[in-house]
């Protein structure tokens, strides 16, 4: 029984992707390690052919035209033999001592007949260029290794959003809501962690740094001066993921999880009016306004709520000086978190 698929898009990864896969195989054979090859150009496919090589049964290969890191996630799940799903960038890595003690987690909740629709993980940071390592938890807001039901969770403050790195999912789950990424578009992981949250009815807190986020790649999609290049696909985006509920269809869901989308839906527009006005061209503006334009037409309450959150409030200051004021903010953000 494969307990936990870990999907690994890889696009010319040849150089770093060897330490992400070892570090997936201390979980065993109840390990299912998909790796994508995104249409490289370099090795990658040649060394994900090896690892298939030498732990049959345990590493698969798709070998797939170029579509981009959502198309890479979309076709992990289709193909997922494991009950959960997580990803796990080529470049960055897993705890294997915390990825066993995981599935021993994951053991138990089968032996229960227990399914979880979320796993939440804590993660490092390991940032290169500054020799510095941190880990990012949620003990603020979810008690730590007990089954919950939204119910259950505290009200998360402003600051703590989820990230693709300490996400797991119910692979049947995301399958059943029928999630499906963008291809070639970048940022696309803040739809994956946004659109499943509604369907997630019983939640998990695994309080240890499973995963290990490497920042200090130069062609990084993090990195500002590369978002700025691709700012229509932040702003397109931004766009899906926030017309994808409606106030009405948020205010449904439990107290927590709805304050919880509300601050995510807000953040992102913070950052993404950050990004258009720090470009400060006329079509980085005009994608500000399209970006607003679309939020109201989809629905007008929505739109009125997201104005008057602290967050959406930055994002709404008149003029220059408005625009300023969002972005200092946005850049002292950037510090204190250090990407």
């Amino acid at each position: 029984m494969k307990l936990l698929t870990v999907t690994v898009p890889c696009y010319n990864s040849a150089a770093y992707m060897q330490r992400c896969v070892d570090s997936l195989l201390p979980g065993g054979e109840e390990m299912d390690i998909l790796i994508i090859d995104d249409g490289s150009t370099d090795e990658t496919g040649a060394i994900a052919d090896r690892y298939v090589q030498n732990h049959p049964g345990t590493v698969r290969v798709i070998h797939q035209e170029n579509g981009g890191h959502g198309e890479g996630i979309n076709q992990g799940l289709k193909n997922a033999l494991g009950t959960y799903f997580k990803v796990v960038d080529s470049d960055d890595r897993l705890d294997p001592a915390a990825l066993v003690r995981l599935l021993d987690v994951l053991r138990r909740f089968a032996a229960r007949g227990e399914e979880a629709d979320l796993i939440v993980n804590n993660y490092v940071y390991d940032q290169a260029e500054r020799q510095a390592v941190f880990s990012v938890n949620y003990r603020v807001a979810i008690k730590p290794g007990r089954m919950l039901s939204w119910e259950d969770i505290r009200r998360f403050p402003v600051h703590k959003q989820f990230m693709i790195h300490s996400l797991i999912y119910r692979t049947g789950m995301l399958r059943d809501m029928g999630l499906v990424l963008p291809k070639h578009t970048f940022y696309e992981d803040n739809l994956y962690i946004y659109q499943p949250l509604p369907y997630t009815k019983r939640v998990y807190y695994f309080d240890e740094p499973l995963y290990g986020y490497f920042i200090g790649r130069p062609d990084q999609s993090i990195a500002e001066k590369n978002i700025l290049k691709r700012l229509d696909q932040v702003s397109n985006i931004a766009e899906k993921m926030i017309t994808s509920y409606t106030l009405a269809q948020l205010k449904a869901l439990p107290k927590s999880l709805y304050g919880y989308m509300i601050n995510n839906c807000a953040g992102m527009l913070a950052t993404t009016s950050a990004l258009q006005f720090i470009a400060e061209t006329e079509e980085s503006l005009a994608m500000n306004r399209h970006m607003w334009q679309a939020i109201r037409e989809f629905d007008e309450a929505l739109y009125q709520k997201l104005r008057s959150n602290l967050l959406g409030l930055a994002t709404v200051l008149p003029g220059a000086v408005g625009r300023r004021t969002l972005v200092s903010g946005y850049r002292f953000v950037r510090r204190i978190i250090q990407f």
